[in-house]
């Protein structure tokens, strides 16, 4: 029988070591926030190195304990470096973030070849790599262990002029899925949230177009886009304790885009 929980601890992280990949900004940085708010420690995975230290000198800003690390995540020896250093620096690590990763607007039919290799590079390669990572590691000490992919809106749905981001995304669902079932038996859990049109630096001046924002507004049930606190409330459930009785689920939070 599973022990009844304390309310006051489900969403506790206190002494959890979380890595977050691409969590220089935007939607990941807000992820690394809102996990260490929750008493997590951070290993911030960023491509620029700059970028890193800058995120993980605003986390310790706020009380949080990070480790900035700079990762190309499309590269297996540098992400596995990124592990190791994780490792060497808490001693273990708890949750894996997937959150690196990139989208472009481009017709189908005129998709360049060396965009689509690397946006699978990036969005696909990189999360079953970085889940093989920790699966195999926390396998072998065994330790349970959270994954908590970025999916899309676009990964259950269609979404025109995003066919090869909607493509990776729709992996990342079936990855998600289909591993959480291989690795349940080892008490990890792989679940994804799957986020609508959300509001970052980059993606401020798309959608504050007249004709975008029009689109949001008709095809979103709450009538907006989401903002990156959103999104990290549902990573931080997906985290914590709350959550012990989920997984190979995709999480939407899309503002009622897919239930239309």
């Amino acid at each position: 029988m599973v022990a009844r929980m304390d309310p006051r601890s489900l969403f506790d992280l206190t002494g959890k070591v979380a890595i977050v990949t691409g969590a220089g900004r935007g939607i990941g940085l807000a992820i690394a926030e809102a996990l260490g708010a929750h008493g997590a420690k951070i290993v911030v995975a960023e491509l620029d190195p700059a970028t890193a230290e800058h995120a993980a000198a605003r986390l310790a800003g706020h009380g949080i304990e990070a480790l900035a690390v700079a990762t190309d995540v499309t590269h297996l020896a540098s992400l596995t470096a990124m592990f190791d250093r994780a490792e060497q620096h808490f001693g273990a690590f708890d949750i894996l973030v997937n959150n690196a990763g990139v989208s472009a607007r481009i017709a189908a039919e005129d998709y360049p070849d060396e965009a689509w290799d690397s946006m699978v590079a990036l969005n696909q390669t990189a999360v079953f790599r970085a889940m093989r990572i920790a699966a195999r590691r926390w396998i072998t000490a065994g330790r349970p262990g959270r994954i908590v992919n970025l999916a899309s809106f676009a990964g259950v749905v269609a979404d025109p002029m995003s066919a090869p981001y909607a493509a990776t995304k729709g992996a990342v669902v079936q990855l998600t899925r289909t591993c959480a079932v291989e690795w349940a038996p080892h008490g990890i859990l792989v679940n994804a949230i799957g986020p609508g049109y959300i509001r970052t630096e980059m993606t401020a001046k798309t959608l504050d177009l007249p004709d975008v924002g029009a689109v949001i507004r008709a095809k979103t049930a709450i009538g907006r886009a989401g903002t990156t606190q959103e999104v990290a409330g549902a990573a931080v459930f997906l985290a914590a304790p709350a959550s012990s009785y989920v997984t190979g689920h995709v999480l939407m939070v899309d503002g009622g885009w897919t239930a239309l």
